[in-house]
């Protein structure tokens, strides 16, 4: 059987021979002992992360064979085999060049045949990820809290991002910027000499999430709070509990329950990093206390195994490793935010 696929306006013709090579090169994928897929390795230079997601969730799909070919001279550049995070890195990708990105099953693949997602775009290095939304399906399904992305206008925005996700799910219609600049509670960082003076970030957002130069971050509390007031100025029948310092076992068994919860880690679940010359008195003390430089919070959707399901405001769907997850939760003062009937 012959399978073509469209890329721009010229066909590319998979036939005997080509579908022989194919074959072989997938069992030598398969054999050879690949490192893993690392988030970190995408912020090299010249390397883009495909993420592959389904396409009416949003969730990742995992082990999809993924190439990457030159729309102008039809080459495949790269394939890839997705890990279960759903992600593969392409590192031989040319800035401005415009190239086809292709997911199918390893089974179609190897058949030559079957459904094939195909996207085109132009590289971009200033872009390292790239979703790719397919019709594949996962076997298990977790909350469908809706994809809500913090950028561009919102660079230190994913505490308010990530409610705001939440608050869709309830079906409260508001944006993310309706909710940073009317409910989060905010405090200017003033500089007086060579000090920064500044809020307790449990009781009010440092700078302004806009503010990509100086906009910092918040805990739960003030989220809290601007849930909250969301609710009541909407007149939804919702109520908002502040999970500060919940157990992972309470946290998943929230979402067992349906219920989201915007959770605190850090950025790719690294460890915690703090930076003196960022850091600010608070509002009402004498000494400065250091500023975290990969705080994150994301809204976590689901519990497959041993993975959690988290929207993750700058990626979407992403899935994470439980222990890992809430390692980072812990490591970063167990702060989290539920928001249920």
């Amino acid at each position: 059987m012959t399978l073509r696929f469209r890329i721009g306006a010229e066909f590319v013709l998979w036939t005997g021979y080509k579908r022989l090579l194919l074959i072989g090169m997938l069992i030598i994928m398969l054999l050879s002992s690949c490192q893993p897929f690392s988030q970190q390795d995408a912020e090299n230079k010249n390397q883009l992360t495909v993420l592959t997601v389904e396409f009416n969730s949003g969730a990742p799909i995992a082990n999809l064979y993924i190439t990457v070919t030159d729309v102008q001279t039809g080459n495949v550049v790269e394939e890839a085999i997705g890990s279960e995070e759903g992600e593969a890195i392409f590192s031989k990708l040319k800035e401005g060049r415009e190239y086809a990105v292709a997911a199918t099953t390893l089974e179609n693949s190897a058949a030559n045949d079957g459904y094939t997602t195909i996207e085109n775009f132009t590289y971009d290095t200033t872009k390292p990820y790239f979703r790719l939304q397919t019709h594949f399906t996962r076997d298990e399904q977790e909350l469908d809290v809706p994809v809500v992305m913090q950028n561009p206008e919102l660079p230190h925005g994913c505490e308010i991002t990530s409610l705001t996700a939440v608050l869709n799910y309830f079906g409260i219609n508001v944006s993310k910027l309706e909710m940073a600049d009317n409910y989060l509670p905010k405090q200017e960082i003033r500089i007086v000499g060579n000090q920064r003076f500044g809020p307790n970030p449990n009781e009010a957002f440092a700078g302004n999430p806009r503010d990509k130069a100086h906009g910092m971050y918040v805990f739960a509390a003030p989220i809290v709070k601007a849930a909250e007031a969301a609710i009541a100025d909407k007149q939804a029948d919702l109520r908002v509990t502040d999970m500060r310092n919940a157990s992972q076992e309470d946290i998943l068994q929230l979402v067992r329950e349906g219920i989201p919860v915007v959770t605190w880690v850090t950025l790719d679940l690294s460890k915690p990093k703090k930076r003196a010359d960022r850091g600010w008195i608070y509002k009402g003390a004498t000494t400065s206390q250091d500023a975290f430089m990969n705080l994150h919070a994301v809204v976590l959707t689901g519990h497959l195994g041993d993975k959690v399901v988290v929207m993750d405001p700058l990626k979407g769907y992403v899935t994470y490793n439980v222990d890992q997850f809430f390692k980072s939760y812990h490591e970063l003062g167990e702060q989290a935010v539920a928001v249920h009937k």
